[in-house]
């Protein structure tokens, strides 16, 4: 027995930015009437939302379309669509047309409004089977023309050069206590190893006016908590009239009621400006958290990785930071086993990781990627050097965080509850302090009054590596409203 048209599943891997895409093209085929299914195989159309910043994850959608290629064999109306940062320029696409016949459709989040025309002609029981759209760019014209492709799947693709914005508008009505909100798009930098801007394009920032409404509306959804997102996310406004910053962007959104916390990632060194650090320190809502990838510590390694400042300017801004904005919370991004690195630059990365004593460190190994220009160079760090430094940096930061975060010990922290958990050994209510440190509070008889949404004062009793754990002491809405 086949599904009734209208179920849905998206799967998702990758970074914030992409869980946000999901969630934009969620609410967009909910407004359509569509139902959501919890497993690919309750559901008639699957969207894989796709990575290739690494190797791994877009080996699992490689993985996902094999399988999928199965289902669809015993499953003719299954519909199969691709989105995300595998999708790059046409020869990409073509390649994976070749590759994967399974696949109805292929497009950008900015050009996700082509969802209700596609299933409007699929799911039409007299044109079942007999075709679907493509987009064709005309010279001219400010947005793609349709035309009807039989037998062809989807592949919807921007001008190179275009900077006009088709990010989607519909929010997801989901009620939880923090949201996405994607300010800028793309990507104007030239890192060796990153195909994010062949893949998603130059920077677009969208419009102030557009992201206040939908903070507006996020936050009548019962958001208490907005993450502003961008590949280099201190861009934002550089291409707008009047060039706004991320800074002017944030004063006006602390302007709306009932929004006690922003955030933002993904920061640039160089576009980190000194005003925008003091503008930031000086709004109540904006947490003291910065996510500032540094990507290595050696400067002969920053040169080939073409990040564009070395390691004496990095350190400067993290002096800053920390003069500037009291409390403030630092996390970064590193590569181990890029192209050519020795045991001494390697050395050099430990070091500094040392020196600066971030409180969060994501590591990666490196993974060449087609298009970028290290994929031109020899890959020659073999695999079981880099996963032995990976492990490395592992050990050397969980001694630091373990540290950093015994210093929360014996300390009041306002919370912002997230979720509940039921765990073998007991009740937890899981949520984030200001400075972006999850912390547990376990409710031992389950009596706490105590919902997602909720912002609370702990105490703090213990903490580990990963972690702070505490007791709930009272709810904070008297400091949400002095904010």
């Amino acid at each position: 027995m086949g599904i009734a048209p209208g179920k849905y599943h998206i799967w998702t891997v990758g970074c914030q930015m992409n869980q946000a895409d999901s969630q934009r093209v969620s609410a967009m085929l909910d407004n359509l009437g569509c139902e959501p299914a919890p497993a690919m195989e309750d559901a008639n159309l699957i969207i894989l939302n796709t990575c290739s910043v690494r190797e791994a994850p877009e080996l699992r959608a490689h993985g996902q379309l094999s399988l999928l290629k199965r289902a669809k064999e015993n499953r003719p109306d299954l519909l199969i669509s691709m989105m995300g940062c595998m999708i790059g320029n046409q020869r990409t696409i073509d390649d994976l047309k070749k590759r994967y016949p399974v696949v109805d459709l292929f497009f950008k989040i900015e050009y996700a409004d082509i969802l209700p025309k596609f299933l409007e002609e699929r799911w039409t029981p007299i044109a079942a089977g007999l075709g679907c759209l493509d987009v064709v760019e005309q010279v001219g014209e400010q947005s793609p023309t349709l035309l009807p492709i039989l037998n062809s799947p989807v592949a919807i693709t921007p001008k190179p050069a275009a900077r006009e914005i088709h990010y989607p508008g519909n929010i997801a009505q989901n009620r939880k206590a923090t949201a996405w909100l994607p300010v800028i798009l793309g990507c104007n930098k030239v890192c060796s190893y990153c195909v994010v801007p062949s893949r998603r394009g130059v920077e677009r920032s969208r419009p102030v006016d557009e992201l206040l409404r939908e903070a507006q509306t996020l936050t009548e959804n019962g958001a208490r908590e907005i993450t502003l997102l961008g590949q280099t996310v201190e861009a934002y406004g550089l291409d707008l009239p009047g060039a706004p910053s991320l800074s002017q962007l944030m004063a006006q959104l602390s302007g709306i009621q009932g929004l006690d916390r922003i955030r933002f990632m993904t920061s640039y060194p160089r576009h980190f400006t000194d005003q925008m650090i003091h503008e930031m320190a000086a709004l109540p809502k904006v947490c003291e958290h910065v996510n500032i990838p540094v990507q290595h510590g050696s400067d002969a390694v920053l040169q080939r990785m073409r990040r564009g400042y070395d390691i004496a300017e990095y350190k400067i801004l993290i002096e800053k930071l920390r003069n500037w904005w009291p409390g403030v919370s630092l996390s970064t991004d590193v590569i181990v086993g890029f192209c050519g690195e020795t045991a001494e630059e390697f050395q050099e990365l430990l070091r500094l990781l040392e020196e600066i004593r971030f409180d969060v460190v994501h590591v990666a190994m490196y993974s060449p990627r087609q298009g970028t220009l290290s994929n031109k160079w020899e890959d020659d760090i073999p695999y079981a050097v880099k996963k032995a430094r990976l492990r490395e940096v592992e050990i050397a930061q969980e001694k630091i965080a373990l540290e950093i975060n015994a210093a929360y010990v014996g300390s009041e922290q306002e919370i912002l509850i997230e979720e509940r958990k039921i765990q073998e050994k007991g009740i937890y209510w899981k949520g984030r302090t200001r400075s972006n440190k999850l912390l547990f509070m376990q409710d031992p008889k389950d009596g706490l009054d105590l919902a997602p949404g909720d912002m609370v004062i702990a105490a703090t009793d213990r903490s580990s590596a990963w972690s702070l754990q505490g007791t709930y002491l009272r709810h904070a809405q008297e400091h949400a409203a002095a904010r």
